[in-house]
């Protein structure tokens, strides 16, 4: 068996293939597009990063006619959808509470008018809920919504962002209305002002 002992001379380099380079290159690039996977999600800050993203989410808001939202401004948008909830609950119930008190004076006053079947006692129910639903659209404003107009320009109307609310966070239509007024429904702002 021979064996061959092979040594590089002072004037051999090593040179490195495409391959290597291509492999370098690539790993960069992952490990890149890793951190700023983990910037959009805001679980690290990479200087300068933030930029880039805000005119990235703003290119495709453009595009798209979608608004993008961070963290906070999602939290921000339940907040505000919880504060819509109350805001019609506690005035559904002051409306039904003025109702019932409206309806037990003329029952008192005119006996005759005492719904006596169910038949009529269900229609007097829907008569109350229509009563209680105008009077609260009236109360916060609702009674005037346009909704063609444009929410905050975006590419959508108010209408859409509705929509958009009741499918998403399963409210009603006025909680979602409710919702929209100081997010950005400009139509709705100016007459809530008024």
């Amino acid at each position: 068996m021979n064996i061959m002992n092979i040594q590089q001379g002072p004037n051999h380099t090593t040179t490195r293939s495409t391959l290597d380079y291509s492999i370098v290159a690539c790993f960069t690039l992952i490990l890149l597009l890793f951190i700023l996977l983990l910037d959009a999600y805001e679980y690290v800050a990479v200087p300068g990063a933030s930029h880039a993203r805000n005119q990235l989410h703003q290119g495709l808001e453009d595009l798209t006619g979608m608004e993008i939202m961070t963290k906070q401004e999602l939290a921000q948008l339940k907040l505000e959808v919880e504060q819509a909830k109350s805001v019609v609950h506690d005035k559904k119930q002051e409306v039904e509470e003025i109702v019932e008190k409206v309806e037990l004076m003329e029952h008192e006053l005119k006996p005759e008018t005492v719904p006596i079947t169910v038949e009529e006692q269900k229609e007097e129910k829907e008569k109350e809920e229509a009563i209680v639903e105008k009077t609260v659209e009236h109360e916060l404003g609702i009674d005037k919504w346009c909704g063609s107009c444009k929410w905050k320009n975006m590419g959508f109307s108010c209408d859409k962002r509705v929509s958009w609310l009741i499918e998403r966070y399963h409210i009603e239509q006025l909680e979602a209305k409710e919702a929209s007024l100081d997010q950005g429904c400009q139509t709705r702002r100016n007459l809530r002002e008024t």
